[in-house]
């Protein structure tokens, strides 16, 4: 319990620190010399796959990271919050997960850090790869793509689902709706600074003019993601798809100029708004359930 709020210390002051940077796109038709006013070259087979290659590995550290450091941390020190303010009833009961209320065990950590933090966090990084040009510049985007995970995602998937009985038997309902809730909103945040920082590492001559970090902490943030995917190598068939549409279809010059066109922001920043407007009382409903 002390390694994880030390964890988690470090990454919520990471989270605070770098929230304000901004994500740096990288074009690799582009160069430093090149005249502004001349049209864009269309970008060879290999330039396109370099360029997927390097958001793969911006949502890949973004997510790992915010997972291990803030998300999976989060999460395990909550329910162990929950365990203690639950009373003596509830202790010794088993949960959803078939754990025991009141026993700090490895393979319980484990499984939640595991679970809870990096494979959500991993989920979430591509999540935020997808839809980041529609978010909030600063640190509202980290905000704003926290709180689309509370509305959208939280209550439908995990950790304020509604008909998880463990609502029932840890609490209070309220002390877990706003732990959750500000660690859903907090891992939103994680995910969004920390792939934002590593956009302007890989690679480190992205564009002049930019600090970058150093060629050791760029490889030593991608080890841990690069690990993981060893035992779930099933994961990179995934990204074939992708790969196969930013070689092919992106590489079309009126695809590439309607999807970074104003048009293309507007209609997505209106339709997120809606969908969040669609969503939101029946996510204020599930946790108004949970808290009472």
């Amino acid at each position: 319990m002390i390694a994880l709020g030390l964890m988690l210390t470090i990454g919520l002051g990471l989270t605070l620190y770098w929230g304000s940077v901004a994500y740096l796109t990288w074009d690799p038709t582009a160069s430093p010399d090149s005249d502004d006013e001349a049209p864009a070259r269309l970008p060879s087979l290999t330039e396109s796959a370099r360029r997927y290659l390097r958001g793969v590995a911006v949502a890949l550290v973004g997510g790992i990271w915010a997972g291990a450091l803030v998300t999976g941390p989060a999460i395990r020190l909550i329910m162990r919050l929950l365990a203690a303010t639950a009373g003596d009833a509830a202790q010794g009961r088993r949960t959803e997960a078939d754990e025991i209320v009141g026993s700090i065990d490895l393979d319980g950590t484990f499984g939640l850090y595991i679970f809870g933090g990096l494979l959500s966090g991993l989920a979430s990084g591509f999540i935020y790869l997808l839809i980041r040009r529609w978010l909030p510049a600063g640190r509202a985007g980290g905000v704003v793509f926290g709180l689309f995970h509370l509305i959208l995602l939280a209550t439908r998937i995990d950790p304020l689902r509604p008909d998880n009985v463990d609502f029932a038997l840890v609490g209070p309902g309220w002390l877990a709706v706003l732990t959750f809730g500000l660690a859903t909103i907090a891992h939103g945040m994680a995910v969004a600074a920390i792939a934002n920082r590593f956009s302007r590492a890989f690679p480190a001559t992205v564009a002049a003019g930019n600090p970058t970090p150093s060629r050791v902490s760029t490889i030593l943030a991608l080890v841990p993601p690069v690990l993981l995917l060893i035992p779930g190598f099933f994961v990179l068939i995934l990204l074939v798809p992708g790969l196969v549409f930013a070689v092919g279809v992106l590489r079309v010059t009126k695809a590439l100029e309607s999807w970074r066109s104003p048009r293309v922001l507007r209609v997505g920043r209106v339709a997120g708004v809606a969908i969040a407007a669609v969503y939101l009382p029946w996510t204020v409903i599930d946790l108004a359930s949970i808290a009472t």
